[in-house]
């Protein structure tokens, strides 16, 4: 594990690829499945969480209905200061809210895209774009709804990564349908507190 890595979680059906960059950038990326989630023995300590694109889609992932099982414990682990990343459900079917598990309000919209972005300078987490071209940044839709700062909008007005703030901890929003940036994951996996989720 790298000197300044935190203790990162990915949480999917199987693992893949998307962890293997985690554990690249963040040092250490523990791979955890929705049957591990939903388990009432389950109790993991992390600085941060990552949810991957396409968590919504229950075609494509079994997430959503464990991720919705443990909302509270979301909820508590955001509370308590932890830092949880959630892309986009990309959800085709709209078979209902893909994110009614988190405790703040979130509705999106669903639709492959190129957007010319509006960065917000002052955010740290703008490291998530470093090295794409923000003028046709491919995004699987917008936010239609939500709670926090804007960090990145699109053209059409809606932004496409959000920053929310809930208690100690951070919520950030994204749909970008690129891997993060590698600064990002550095920033996001940085060495810090663990929370138990």
């Amino acid at each position: 594990m790298n000197e300044n890595s935190g203790h990162v979680a990915v949480f999917w059906d199987s693992k893949m690829m998307f962890h293997r960059l985690v554990e690249d950038s963040c040092g250490y990326c523990e791979a955890v499945t929705p049957l591990m989630l939903a388990a009432p023995f389950y109790k993991g300590n992390y600085s941060g969480v990552i949810i991957p694109t396409g968590f919504g889609n229950l075609q494509y992932s079994k997430l959503l209905p464990a991720l919705r099982a443990v909302s509270d414990r979301v909820e508590e682990y955001l509370e308590e200061g932890g830092r949880l990343f959630v892309y986009g459900a990309a959800d085709s079917a709209n078979s209902g809210n893909p994110y009614n598990w988190l405790p703040v309000e979130v509705e999106y919209h669903f639709e492959f895209a190129e957007h010319k972005l509006t960065i917000d300078e002052s955010s740290p987490w703008k490291s998530l774009f470093d090295g794409y071209d923000t003028n046709a940044f491919p995004t699987d839709g917008w936010f239609t709804k939500y709670s926090g700062k804007p960090i990145a909008v699109a053209e059409n007005g809606c932004p496409v990564f959000v920053e929310c703030k809930i208690g100690e901890g951070t919520l950030l929003l994204a749909t970008a349908h690129e891997y993060p940036a590698d600064a990002f994951l550095k920033q996001f996996g940085a060495e810090g507190q663990t929370f138990r989720f």
